[in-house]
């Protein structure tokens, strides 16, 4: 009989699952990845991996929410460790031009494939509103900290203004993945964003 599993290493197998998963989804694209793939990449058993997972999907939503989590915690740190928000958007949008460097070897071609070939799914589409809304209402709220301060004197809403940098954003990524840094003009896309943000934004 097997011994019985603490939390703390419950915890750990079901994130080396993830990892796992991760590697194979950047190798093979979502839709091409099956259970039998990403348990020969874990290492762990079949029934091993079935005992957290069954089915790719559920991985998939997972590891999409740890990134999540980890940009939310971004702006969280940048917000109590910088005054300024036009200097905290600043800040992401140069990480995001770094970010591009190695971008095609990332996961985000693979969740740009999931959010492609979501539409026709009505669950999937469902569960990519709340995310998308999740990000709309924290990118959102950092906007009207900025304007209730009086750093900004918005000519737009500011949800107007947060999914328009996010199309924007999103754009300009899968420019690049496509087209790689230089044929998309990486560097002087982001720069524009930032011209546009300075203007609608108004910043004092």
């Amino acid at each position: 009989m097997s011994p019985k599993l603490t939390k703390e290493q419950k915890d750990k197998r079901k994130t080396d699952i993830l990892k796992a998963a991760e590697r194979v989804f950047k190798r093979k694209g979502f839709e091409m990845t099956t259970m039998k793939d990403v348990v020969e990449e874990s290492g762990f058993s079949r029934g091993g991996v079935y005992l957290y997972f069954s089915n790719t999907e559920d991985m998939f939503k997972d590891i999409i929410e740890e990134h999540l989590d980890d940009f939310l915690t971004y702006l969280k740190e940048r917000g109590h460790s910088e005054k300024s928000v036009w200097k905290i958007i600043l800040s992401y949008l140069d990480d995001v031009k770094k970010g591009l460097d190695d971008i095609a070897e990332s996961f985000a071609p693979v969740q740009f494939e999931y959010f492609f070939t979501s539409w026709r799914n009505k669950e999937r589409k469902t569960y990519l509103m709340k995310r998308y809304e999740t990000f709309t209402a924290h990118f959102t709220e950092i906007l009207k900290k900025g304007a209730d301060s009086g750093e900004f004197n918005l000519l737009q809403p500011p949800d107007t203004i947060t999914k328009f940098f996010i199309a924007m954003n999103d754009t300009i990524v899968m420019q690049t993945i496509y087209l790689g840094k230089t044929e998309a003009d990486t560097p002087g896309q982001i720069e524009a964003l930032k011209l546009y943000l300075r203007h609608v934004l108004q910043v004092q």
